[in-house]
């Protein structure tokens, strides 16, 4: 009798073991997958151009702030310029010729090509358009510690150089950059994010915030998105330490905001304080003082088209 009470007692007990032991690990989380691994070692700017693109800049945003884009184009339809109206409500478009061609019906065949992509001040807008085998040929690939998404991108020589002294600078000043979300982009790269863009959200809404392929200055080889906040691609940037920064030191390193708040009838694009061009030390100096959009001040320099 003693036995049998025995055997029940340990029944019991491994019962309550297996059900303890269910508990426990049933409350464990499900480990994340393995992430993805980038290898860019043998990667060639040839090559880059066919890596996945997870960001951009004139393209930038994510699919919220784009919703909330035509949410907001919506509620200007009775509007006579469809262009009415930015992120942070500014004037309709058509202040400057500069920012045509957001609507449907557009004929790149009327673009003046630019010549010479290379030159530091070409006039990249909505009434031009870089070639479409355009690419620079001094590209040199971003040091790893500017860029931590473990995909390889590439910047013309003479901007890398001066983002690396920037980047010191910024960091003398005890402010942390954090990472570069993107740099060169392709002719081809840009028609995809443009046209994926477009799908979603109707050409004219998507070139509020993305640039069509040849009119993305990305393409030049000298401009550079920050990231690696939480807040990147969106205006809350300018806000942060890194955006604040940028804005009062960038010039002194060549790099200019192309797209600023309140200029969307100007520039074509929405607030972008995290894009920046390189177009020169002197030049940048010069654009500061003037108090212009990139866009009016680069309209103002010599420019060649073929």
């Amino acid at each position: 009798m003693q036995g049998f009470i025995t055997l029940r007692l340990l029944l019991v007990v491994t019962i309550i073991m297996i059900i303890s032991a269910g508990i426990i690990f049933g409350c464990l989380p499900d480990r994340d997958p393995a992430p993805a691994i980038f290898t860019d070692d043998e990667s060639t700017p040839e090559q880059a151009e066919d890596l996945p693109v997870f960001e951009d800049s004139e393209g930038s945003i994510d699919d919220e702030t784009a919703d909330d884009l035509e949410d907001q184009q919506d509620e200007e339809a009775d509007e006579e310029d469809r262009g009415q109206l930015s992120e942070s409500g500014e004037e309709t478009m058509g202040g400057s010729s500069s920012a045509g061609n957001g609507e449907s019906g557009f004929d790149r065949d009327s673009l003046d090509v630019i010549a010479d992509g290379d030159y530091l001040l070409a006039l990249v807008s909505k009434e031009t358009t870089l070639k479409s085998d355009y690419k620079p040929s001094d590209l040199q690939r971003i040091p790893s510690y500017m860029n931590s998404s473990h995909t390889t991108i590439y910047l013309r020589a003479e901007a890398l150089t001066k983002l690396e002294q920037l980047w010191e600078a910024a960091e003398a000043d005890g402010v942390n950059l954090l990472r570069i979300r993107s740099a060169y982009r392709s002719y081809s790269t840009q028609d995809r994010l443009f046209s994926d863009y477009a799908s979603r959200h109707g050409e004219a809404q998507a070139n509020r915030f993305s640039a069509r392929p040849g009119q993305s200055e990305h393409q030049l080889g000298t401009t550079v998105d920050f990231g690696g906040t939480s807040v990147d691609f969106q205006a809350a940037y300018a806000d942060t330490e890194q955006g604040r920064w940028l804005a009062d030191n960038a010039h002194l390193y060549g790099f200019v905001m192309s797209y600023p708040a309140g200029k969307e009838h100007i520039t074509g694009y929405i607030f972008e304080p995290w894009h920046y061009r390189y177009i020169g030390v002197n030049a940048a100096m010069e654009w500061k003082q003037s108090g212009k959009t990139l866009i009016e001040f680069l309209e103002t320099k010599p420019q060649t088209f073929q």
